[in-house]
């Protein structure tokens, strides 16, 4: 397996991707993927390159505290973010178990969600980033929160949804929670 950069030579691939959930497959087939104004994405591909097993997409945000004063709200940055737009496995391979390693099971997820985070803190060291940002699925909570540490956004706390994620989980984790 390998992570690249998804550029228009793997998008005769994109076609035969699916996750289960509609509006991320459709992202993936169409343009949206590979227009950088939504995002990077990068392709988790099968060893012969003929594959997508997996994709993320990350852009950049900005986390802000609310404060209500009197009627108005006031919106006071927290710290730049990282969002992942989306990550997903195809369908085939959710569950893959990869490794298991003092008793934890390491899946296919937990591993490009690792490798989405290493570019994150690599990013770090060009842009202000104090956050990362997503948006989960009822499906993909697990991977997120329970076994990643991502925490439900606070109260006061509040970034750009899109509409097509209202009905998500907004998640966040400090950058300096990720582990090197």
């Amino acid at each position: 397996m390998n992570i690249v950069k998804y550029t228009p030579e793997y998008k005769h691939l994109a076609k035969d991707f699916k996750c289960g959930n509609e509006v991320i497959d459709r992202f993936l087939h169409e343009d949206n993927a590979l227009d950088e104004n939504q995002g990077i994405t990068y392709l988790l591909l099968s060893d012969e390159s003929d594959f997508i097993i997996g994709f993320y997409n990350i852009e950049v945000g900005r986390v802000d505290q609310i404060e209500q004063v009197g009627n108005t709200e006031y919106y006071k940055p927290m710290g730049g973010a990282i969002n992942i737009n989306y990550l997903a496995i195809h369908s085939d391979f959710q569950g893959t178990k990869i490794a298991e390693i003092d008793g934890k099971k390491i899946y296919l997820g937990d591993y490009i969600l690792r490798d989405c985070e290493k570019r994150i803190l690599k990013l770090r060291n060009d842009v202000g980033i104090s956050f990362v940002t997503l948006y989960s699925t009822e499906e993909g909570y697990h991977l997120y929160h329970v076994r990643n540490s991502y925490e439900d956004f606070e109260e006061d706390m509040s970034t750009f949804v899109q509409e097509s994620d209202m009905s998500c989980h907004k998640l966040y984790k400090w950058v300096d929670d990720i582990i090197a």
